[in-house]
């Protein structure tokens, strides 16, 4: 397999929509198809168990399986994997339900060109590569916010960030968790986040230390460090 080339599992038992499929699929020029081709869901597993596949077709009505079910145990089986299912004329509505259970998109028999194949197929692949890149990214993301929360736990210490440019400040859970601040937020407007102190510095004129206390009646001292128009602060028990 190259770049250009991209392997497709084709799962479909009737001959004359299986030889068309592959006819068109055989006509792009790019991206180059390699067209693997099952006419049961068994054999389809068998090729599955051999190959990995970029892209794959599969019909709902098949011998040893029939209609939604058909979908759904096979992608119970074979979880992300990128599946555009063809349905016949009478069954666009399961054709929508598959798309519910994990289907990218749904092609109905005798309702697409060439031209119409190509371009669903590339679609669906473009965008379940970029949700699985998404995927990844929030993965990442929420695996660094845990992090930075585990080591505000280790430390003993609570975050703040202010924003001079739109007067919001971040608050982080542990931040709250210290103070024992009565507020689920975790972004605030400056004055609601003041609200919650009965004394805290003057943001426009902060030092690099101060004392705090909240409404809860706890105390803590504040390191500021200011980083262009946004200020750090890290919060520590009196």
């Amino acid at each position: 397999m190259n770049e250009t080339s991209l392997r497709v599992l084709l799962i479909e038992d009737n001959p004359g929509d299986a030889f068309l499929i592959k006819f068109y699929l055989g006509e792009s020029a790019a991206p180059l198809f390699e067209t693997h081709h099952a006419e049961t869901l068994k054999q389809a597993h068998e090729l599955l168990e051999q190959f990995s596949f970029d892209i794959i077709l599969q019909d709902l009505n098949l011998p040893d399986s029939n209609g939604i079910e058909s979908f759904k145990t096979f992608n119970e089986r074979y979880p992300g994997n990128l599946v555009l299912v063809l349905t016949g004329l009478t069954d666009e509505e399961v054709g929508l339900e598959t798309v519910r259970y994990g289907a990218q998109d749904f092609l109905v028999k005798g309702k697409f060109d060439g031209k119409v194949l190509i371009s669903s197929v590339m679609f669906a692949y473009e965008r379940f590569n970029l949700n699985n890149r998404l995927n990844r990214f929030q993965q990442e993301m929420d695996w660094r916010i845990q992090r930075f929360n585990n080591l505000q736990v280790f430390l003993n210490i609570g975050v703040i960030e202010i924003d001079r440019t739109d007067d919001k400040v971040f608050v982080s859970n542990n931040a709250k968790r210290i103070l024992a601040l009565d507020q689920d937020d975790t972004f605030l407007h400056r004055d609601d986040f003041l609200k919650l102190f009965n004394s805290f510095p003057e943001i426009n004129n902060i030092s690099d230390k101060a004392a705090i206390e909240a409404k809860s009646g706890v105390k803590a001292t504040v390191d500021f460090q200011e980083f262009g128009d946004k200020i750090l602060g890290v919060i520590r028990l009196a």
